[in-house]
């Protein structure tokens, strides 16, 4: 899935590599060095995460995971550090942006997989920057489907340090909808068929989805923060969601935005929709940060060596 620009994409015959290569190019920000990245070792290889300090002072002993858009075929923590940055500098948390594998060569659940190790990575003791006593799940988009669904397959263990999951302009695989039909855009890999390809691409269509309405809509669970643009083709994927939650009583909160389109949030710093709509989602992260103690939330200490 894409965001407003001018390059022109064909998200529905392209090669997937040329996909890639042509979204990074447009897309990405410049490589901020070697100091900016943190690799974690596992079994399987290796797996990056891009660090994002907040640039006011004072830390936080809070952090964000975050997972990009693209459709679960294109982009990187790169193409979107934008939006990240901004999370980071509102929230003053560090983000760490993953660079999970990419379909259709890497489909669900090896992006669900690679979240919950940078999960654990992130909450291991002694892991930069310090004593984490919560985490945060974020993404846009697809991410923001991966975000839902490392929260719901991560092990218990886990899961208890998790204060919320933000998940903005999610794809959760509706697949015919209202706002589909009024708001798709061929042009911006937004519309039935290419939607279509880009789901396909993304699982083993002979076994349920991680990021389905129905895989995702449980009771059980960390508070969520949905959040959809008005005129976003994918509008409906998030009311789905919001409706499944209320349904079976699990807190959340929505926020539609009005008048804004998929990809919006790039506009932060420059649009006061997505500034104030970001700023919204950082304001519910701290709210849930005061009420962690009293939802009996252990904080992750260091232990000597």
């Amino acid at each position: 899935m894409t965001r407003p620009a001018t390059a022109r994409f064909d998200w529905l015959n392209g090669e997937v590599g040329d996909l890639r290569r042509q979204y990074e190019r447009s897309f990405g920000m410049a490589e901020p060095g070697p100091d900016s990245w943190r690799t974690i070792e596992h079994g399987d290889g290796r797996l990056r995460l891009l660090v994002q300090h907040p640039r006011r002072t004072g830390a936080s002993d809070h952090a964000i995971i975050y997972f990009h858009g693209g459709g679960w075929i294109v982009g990187s923590p790169l193409t979107h550090a934008d939006i990240s940055g901004h999370l980071s500098d509102c929230t003053g948390m560090t983000v760490f942006s993953v660079d999970y594998r990419l379909a259709p060569e890497c489909p669900a659940p090896a992006p669900v997989v690679d979240g919950c190790l940078a999960l654990s990575a992130v909450l291991r003791p002694g892991a930069e920057p310090g004593d984490i006593k919560g985490v945060f799940l974020c993404g846009d988009s697809a991410g923001g489907a991966i975000a839902l669904a490392v929260e719901s397959q991560a092990p218990e263990a886990i899961r208890k340090h998790l204060l919320g999951v933000c998940s903005f302009y999610g794809g959760f695989g509706l697949g015919e909808s209202a706002s589909l039909r009024e708001y798709g855009s061929r042009a911006d890999g937004l519309d039935a068929a290419c939607l279509e390809r880009m789901w396909s691409l993304a699982h083993d269509l002979r076994v349920p989805s991680a990021y389905s309405v129905d895989t995702l809509g449980k009771a059980a669970g960390a508070p969520v923060y949905l959040l959809a643009g008005g005129r976003d083709p994918l509008r409906d994927d998030t009311l789905a969601l919001a409706s499944a939650y209320r349904s079976c009583r699990r807190q959340h909160d929505l926020d539609l935005v009005e008048g804004q389109a998929h990809g919006f949030l790039h506009d932060a710093g420059t649009s006061a929709a997505a500034t104030e709509a970001l700023r919204r989602a950082s304001t519910w992260m701290l709210s849930k940060c005061e009420e962690a103690p009293s939802r009996g939330v252990t904080s992750v200490r260091r232990t000597p060596a």
